[in-house]
């Protein structure tokens, strides 16, 4: 909010509209905390805001495109907020390239969104990690999802680069992907809570430590902006598929390695 009435301040344009709806995430993710939200009327929830989304960014086919980014990218930050440090770490680490990325695009609506994911993320960091004193829950990770939303959708209305905007959630999307994919093909219900994830495989049975795990999937992230954004396309492309292909063989690399 402060990053919001600053741009404000200075005259650059704020995209109240778009920032209003991820507030109203954020606002179903603390009535799904405190009194729980049936799955229909979280997911409609989300389709509205994004909804709202497309239209803050001009309407037409936008509108379809913030309905189906919303829901997607909301429900991938829910689902990997599971271990200490793990959203700090990689919401800030968007945040700063969501700001580059608009900066370098002229794209003021962009940056002010990056600017506020990277201020509530590090400002949120030192209460949890490297120990935890407080949790998001979904009103913190329904915050972060719909900032990034936001910023995606918005930014297709400008020369910011979507491609660079998605691509620090490289190993969030493929975690998660991955994990509903087989899920689904052994028809057990997407709602069950579990510890499929890679990153909880590899705190919870390999035993690395909530904050390395966490580091290593912002540094990822980060390499990850700076490959796309900074590299031709093919070398990019061959980074996201070794980083990817990497991280979710080292849950069994590790385990394997710890049973010979």
């Amino acid at each position: 909010m402060v990053a919001f009435m600053v741009s404000h301040i200075m005259g650059l344009p704020v995209p109240w509209l778009a920032a209003g709806a991820a507030l109203g995430l954020a606002a179903i993710g603390f009535a799904d905390d405190r009194a729980g939200l049936a799955p229909v009327l979280r997911l409609a929830g989300q389709v509205g805001a994004g909804t709202v989304m497309g239209v803050a960014a001009g309407g037409g086919w936008l509108i379809p495109i913030g309905a189906l980014v919303a829901p997607v990218i909301v429900n991938v930050v829910n689902f990997m907020d599971g271990i200490n440090g793990i959203t700090g770490f990689s919401m800030g680490v968007w945040g700063v390239t969501a700001w580059l990325a608009g900066v370098s695009a002229n794209a003021p609506p962009v940056w002010v969104l990056g600017a506020a994911a990277a201020g509530a993320a590090f400002g949120f960091l030192p209460w949890n990690a490297p120990t935890a004193r407080l949790f998001l829950g979904d009103v913190g990770s329904y915050l972060f999802g719909g900032l990034i939303a936001a910023a995606v959708v918005v930014g297709l209305a400008t020369k910011a680069s979507p491609v660079v905007l998605i691509a620090p959630l490289v190993l969030y999307l493929a975690d998660t992907g991955t994990v509903v994919l087989s899920r689904a093909a052994r028809g057990v219900s997407l709602m069950e809570a579990h510890r499929e994830h890679a990153y909880q495989r590899l705190t919870g049975d390999v035993g690395v430590s909530h904050v390395a795990v966490a580091l290593s999937i912002a540094l990822v992230a980060a390499a990850s902006a700076a490959m796309w954004a900074l590299t031709p396309r093919a070398l990019a492309t061959l980074f996201t598929i070794c980083a990817v292909a990497l991280y979710l063989m080292l849950p069994n690399l590790l385990t394997a390695k710890r049973s010979q």
